[in-house]
This record gives C-alpha cells, structure tokens and sequence, in this order.
C-alpha cells in the first residue's frame, strides 16, 4: 500500500526540460545520467515491491526527514506489522570490489562506500519512529537491482543485498495484510507528513540558465528535438516524424515554461515566444482560455494553472 507515491525529483525533471534546450558540460551531463539511471533503478525496485505480496506492507518512497536538525534520505521504506526496512537503492552496472571498508570499480578507481549513509538513516530513523509512537525494529538494507553488477570480496554480515538475491530476499519479507491496522497506517502518515518538501537539495546540480539562454520551441517527446511544426490541427517533428495533438503539446510546453521561471507570468504573448510555433494571438489565447484560468493585473492578462 503506498502511502507516499515515487515522483521525478524536481532537480531531475528540470533537467528533463533544460537538456534540448542547452548544452550540458560533461560533468552536468554525466550527473545528469547517473541521477536518470539511479531513478530508474528506484522505479524497478518498486515494481517487484508492487508484484509481490508485500504490496500490502506501508510503502513510503523518497522521503526527505529531519532529526535534531540534521536531514537525512531514504529511498523507500517498507512498514510491515512486526518491522520496519529501510531501503537505499543502487543502480550501479559493471564490477566492483571491496578492500577493508574501502570499495572499487574493477579499474581501481575508489567509490563512495554506500553502507555509512544508510547506517546513517538508520540512527536517525530510529528515534524518529519512536517519538511517533512506532516502536518497532528497523531492518536497512542497500538494494542492488541491476543486473548487470558484480560484487567481489563481500563478507555476508554486509548489510546489502546483490540482484540475484532480491526475489528471495522480498519472499522472505512475509506477506501479512495491512489493510486492517489503521493504527499503524495513522502513523505512518504521520511520518509521510514530516517529508520536507522544500529541500536545499533542489537547486544543486542544476546547470545555470536565464530565459534568453535556452533555444525556444515544443520538443518532440520521440527524439528530443525541437523540430516541432504546425501540422493541421497537431504538431509534427521533422526530425522523426513524431506526432502530438495540438493542445496537448502546447500544454505540456507551457508546463515546462512555469517549472523553468516560477516568477514569469503565462500570458499570450510569453506562451507563444516560448512554443515559437507561428500561431496567431487568437489561436494561442483560445487554448490557454481552456485549460487554464485567465486573471487579470491592471490591463495585463495572464494565466494560471488550476
């Protein structure tokens, strides 16, 4: 039962629309594709999580919690009746190795050891939980779901578990009903609730940009170009050939517009500068009427999402 649904991270989704308009560096694109793999690999993790009878447990994904003012992250937390686990998930590919407390790829190139940051979560998860009144034990454990990766030289009192380990891993997690605990739901909405929203984490890694520095256009949800044409009543790539329905493309454009500049205002002539479409005034003000709210300020007319 998932209590908090998975969504793209904000500085991930930003990127998402910044990439067909710029020119990443090669450090913002390489943070760009392992930020895209790792969110992948969350998503595979919450499928297997979805198709196994543990799908009743409490499912509380990406949460950002503070504990005596200092934040901490976990990817998904699973709350069963007898036991709470707390899951990082690794989307790592190739093969590693560990040396002491000291972990590698197979060049010899040194890693960021994952277990510290999850033992981490875990001292603070704990008096957390308890101060909620969810006293039960916590169980953390770093997920590997690609399977693609090898680890060698790992003891087996690590708190990890490898890819071919995790459909017997999820079976032995049981497979109780929560659906009649509404105690223990209440409770773990509560702790839904602390999820900071808000976090400093956003603005970070996000290349910087000003709206005269991006190329302007609608961009082909196929290929990622911005070869986008009027098409009759649609919108057509020339690049790929890939085909939208008019209103939908134009809204999801003017989505991309609000994330990008929160401050700007959505009005006729913004929206048509930024979709660089050729569409007259009056065809462009007809579709922001329908699907957004209009409002007034002065003799200026904007819009605004419902």
């Amino acid at each position: 039962m998932i209590l908090k649904p998975r969504k793209i991270p904000e500085p991930l989704q930003l990127r998402y629309y910044l990439k067909p308009r710029m020119t990443f560096t090669d450090g913002e694109l390489k943070k760009f594709q392992a930020d895209e793999k790792g969110f992948e690999g969350e998503c595979h993790f919450d499928e297997l999580i979805n198709q196994s009878p543990v799908s009743t447990y409490l499912q509380l994904n990406d949460l950002l919690l503070e504990w005596r003012n200092t934040t901490f992250q976990i990817d998904t937390l699973l709350i069963s009746p007898y036991k709470i686990y707390l899951f990082d998930i690794k989307n790592y590919e190739g093969e590693f190795y560990i040396e002491g407390n000291r972990w590698y790829l197979s060049s010899g190139i040194e890693i960021k050891n994952p277990i510290p940051q999850i033992q981490r979560s875990e001292s603070f998860l704990r008096p957390l939980t308890q101060t909620l009144g969810l006293n039960l034990p916590i169980e953390a454990s770093v997920i590997f779901v690609n399977p693609d990766f090898t680890l060698y030289q790992a003891t087996r009192q690590l708190p990890i578990i490898l890819p071919t380990q995790i459909n017997s891993f999820i079976k032995r997690l049981g497979s109780l009903s929560m659906n009649s605990n509404g105690h223990m739901i209440d409770l773990a909405k509560k702790l839904a609730s602390l999820h900071i929203e808000d976090s400093p984490y956003n603005s970070m890694h996000i290349p910087e940009y000003t709206y005269d520095s991006l190329k302007k256009g609608v961009s082909c949800l196929n290929c990622g170009s911005l070869s986008i044409r009027l098409d009759g009543r649609g919108l057509m790539c020339e690049r790929c050939g890939g085909k939208e329905e008019l209103h939908v493309g134009i809204m999801r454009t003017i989505e991309e517009y609000r994330a990008l500049f929160p401050k700007r205002q959505i009005t006729v002539s913004a929206a048509n500068d930024w979709c660089r479409l050729g569409m007259t005034r009056l065809r462009m003000q007809k579709i922001l009427k329908e699907h957004l709210v209009m409002d007034k300020a002065g003799k200026s007319t904007y819009y605004s999402f419902r």
